[in-house]
């Protein structure tokens, strides 16, 4: 009798189906802008700009050439047929190629080739041996009857032999295929985690962490489910069952049971494939109720600060607990039907497994009213054994091969309905990865793209030009943004942006850094466009010291090692002096080798700030970024940071995005935004002297800050900070 079907032990029997799409788009705002000068008291011109003058001749013939030829052109609707595009053959074979075509990893490539090969070999020799087993037994037991036992001997030998090599070839397989697909694990891994890395910062800041993570995991399990389930278990078995009808109708010579045996392997396939499909609607509820509980989990947890603010770990158990069970009723309905599927599939087996068997008793009984008409005994096998050519019909051992080709068939077919719903399962999150993989990087280096000159050739005075840039985010109107601002930064010197919340200050940064393409205009690093050079020439000539510093969940010597890989200890120790840490460092019972926990939540953000500071001074970078490094510091943490910070813009080009106003008065030029606009530029005297936005600013945050309520107070605040 033929086992029960049951479900295959592999975790990604769970159905998920992961649904994610970008929205972009992106089309040019061209503002216009006009320059004017104010002379100071000093004989200085400071440059104010207002916003309804000409555009400059500069942006007309300027970098158009080099903008994305992509903006405005798609609407939201095509990104996003783009990104739900089916799975197609061509993105399908180039996640499995590793599987059957893998690379080098870290044997050799043809080591890893010539196992892929073998895996295949041990496939078809399995499979040989299971087809022609049930022969050699049948001939066994035919001998049998026949009383022929040095034949019966000699048949039982081979038969042995074959069911030995059987079992040799499949578990040469598994350990084959074992090699192949880690090979195949690592190099699929390798090229997902470097396409992930490749996307841009906005792709990165819309999508959510954990969904992005659970789709990589699952697309690449998904490969080796399909690989293992589909090419080396369902396939060879369609191919046995094919194999044996022709058996069936050809070698035994009887079309009835070959006939009898295809149309039961049909109608159990279509039948499987019939009530998978129905169970499609479990499968996509257990999807959404499994996302759902792990994105509440994830959300819960990043925000647990939060959730201690507002003591709400009650409400967050409740919340979690009701996605859960959610999750669990769909676990339930999907189960049922995989049992109701189990039991119909068997009554299908047994009905094969009777009627084919009673067809081999019809053809015994015609093969021995054939010997009885021609006048042999139904006793006498060696007289009937002598008739078989003239009467046809089948032997006893026949009836052993039949019952054994049946068994054998239905012992891989037994297992249909799990094997088809963990391939279907793959093959929904191979469609996830495949949309992964198809998401395309917004910003790539030109096919002619070259090394970012070590100085500007043309001007060797300006390291970083705005030349009328105009940019917004994908996700933002076309009336935000930047709209077309100007200005230079010289080199050796400390350029601040300052500006209310949504100027545009930090996406100045992000454009100088190049995680975006500017929309018009040019940003130029050392004379050429950010866009001609390759970005990692461009990146590694820039350090940042960000707003909110985050840190690996590694040593405090790692983190700060993380600007430069190979430096010596030395190099190191003038780094965390220079950042003022020693003091902090030393404190420490483990010193550099203090864990700092998951982002650096063990440190405060003073010292955070400082770390990220020597990891930058150990980068050694020409150009500095400082995105409101201090805005979220006390006043006393700040002017501890505020002294390394001046030693890391020492004799470097520094931008930065300035939050407390007193923290750039010293800056060589302060240009204030408003709106996406150049609004004034100038040093801190002279826009104090011009007594407009920035003057607004900087005696609203005196006021704010100190919280002095005379006027000489407010003077003696402004001495203190002039100190």
């Amino acid at each position: 009798m033929a086992k029960k079907s049951k479900e295959l032990s592999t975790p990604l029997l769970s159905d998920y189906d992961v649904e994610a799409v970008q929205k972009k788009s992106s089309s040019p705002v061209p503002n216009k802008k006009a320059v004017g000068e104010v002379t100071d008291s000093a004989g200085g011109k400071v440059t104010t700009h207002s916003r309804n003058n000409s555009k400059s001749k500069s942006d007309q013939q300027g970098a158009e050439g080099l903008t994305n030829g992509k903006e405005g052109n798609d609407t939201n609707d095509d990104k996003q047929e783009k990104k739900k595009a089916r799975l197609s053959f061509k993105s399908l074979a180039l996640m499995l190629k590793p599987y059957f075509w893998p690379d080098k990893t870290a044997s050799s490539a043809m080591l890893n080739r010539t196992l892929a090969l073998l895996t295949w070999v041990c496939v078809v020799g399995a499979k040989l041996s299971s087809l022609s087993s049930p022969i050699i037994l049948g001939r066994a037991s035919t001998a049998l009857s026949h009383q022929l036992y040095h034949d019966t001997a000699k048949y039982i030998v081979v038969y042995v032999a074959i069911n030995f090599f059987g079992v040799l070839f499949k578990e040469g397989q598994r350990m084959l295929y074992l090699k192949v697909s880690q090979a195949a694990f690592v190099q699929l891994s390798e090229i997902v985690f470097k396409h992930l890395h490749s996307l841009s910062l906005d792709w990165h800041l819309n999508k959510k962490l954990g969904e992005v993570l659970r789709s990589m995991d699952r697309g690449i399990q998904a490969c080796d489910t399909l690989m293992q389930y589909l090419f080396l278990w369902l396939i060879p078995a369609f191919i046995e069952a094919i194999a044996v009808c022709v058996i069936f109708a050809l070698y035994f010579n009887y079309l009835p049971l070959g006939i009898t045996m295809f149309v039961f392997v049909f109608v159990y396939i279509v039948y499987t494939i019939g009530i998978t499909t129905w169970r499609k609607k479990f499968r996509k509820n257990i999807t959404k109720t499994d996302n759902d509980w792990h994105d509440k989990c994830t959300d819960s947890l990043v925000n647990f600060e939060t959730v201690k603010y507002f003591t709400a770990e009650d409400f967050e158990k409740k919340r979690f607990g009701e996605a859960v069970k959610k999750y669990q009723i769909s676990n339930v309905q999907v189960k049922a039907s995989m049992s109701f599927l189990n039991i119909t599939q068997s009554f299908l087996m047994q009905g094969a497994l009777g009627t084919c068997l009673i067809l081999a008793t019809i053809g015994i009984k015609k093969n021995s009213v054939c010997c009885v008409n021609n006048g042999c005994d139904e006793e006498d096998a060696q007289c009937c054994a002598t008739l078989n050519e003239s009467c046809g019909g089948m032997e006893l051992g026949d009836f052993v091969a039949v019952l054994a080709f049946v068994l054998n068939l239905f012992q891989p077919l037994n297992y249909l309905g799990s094997v088809y719903n963990a391939v279907v399962m793959a093959v929904i999150d191979l469609r996830s990865l495949s949309e992964l993989l198809a998401e395309n990087p917004d910003v790539i280096d030109a096919p002619d793209a070259f090394k970012l000159p070590g100085r500007n050739m043309s001007n060797p005075d300006i390291g970083v030009e705005f030349d009328n840039v105009v940019f917004h985010y994908p996700s933002q109107p076309e009336t935000k943004g930047l709209k077309g601002i100007s200005f230079k930064m010289r080199r050796g010197t400390t350029t601040a942006i300052v500006g209310t919340t949504g100027a545009g200050k930090t996406t100045v940064s992000r454009l100088f850094f190049r995680l975006y393409d500017v929309t018009k205009g040019a940003v130029k690093v050392n004379g050429s466009d950010v866009r001609m050079v390759t970005q990692k020439s461009l990146r590694g000539s820039i350090g940042v010291v960000p707003q909110a510093t985050t840190m690996f969940n590694d040593s405090i010597r790692a983190n700060i090692m993380y600007g430069r890989h190979n430096a010596s200890e030395e190099e190191v120790e003038k780094v965390v002096e220079a950042a003022q840490l020693s003091g902090f460092i030393n404190s420490l019972p483990e010193g550099l080798e203090t864990l700092v926990g998951d982002r650096g939540l063990k440190l405060s953000g003073g010292e955070k700030q400082r770390v990220a500071i020597a990891r930058c001074l150990l980068k050694d970078p020409p150009f500095v970024i400082l995105d409101e490094a201090t805005s979220s510091l006390d006043t006393i943490t700040e002017n501890s940071v505020q002294e390394a910070l001046d030693v890391l813009g020492s004799d470097r080009t520094c931008l930065v995005i300035a939050h407390r106003l007193g923290t750039i008065k010293n800056a060589d030029n302060i240009i204030v935004l408003d709106n996406g606009l150049v609004l004034e530029e100038g040093t801190h005297d002279i826009l104090l002297q011009l007594n407009g936005k920035y003057a607004d600013m900087w005696n609203m945050q005196l006021h704010n800050t100190a919280g002095f309520s005379s006027r000489s107070n407010l003077l003696n605040f402004e001495e203190q900070n002039e100190i």
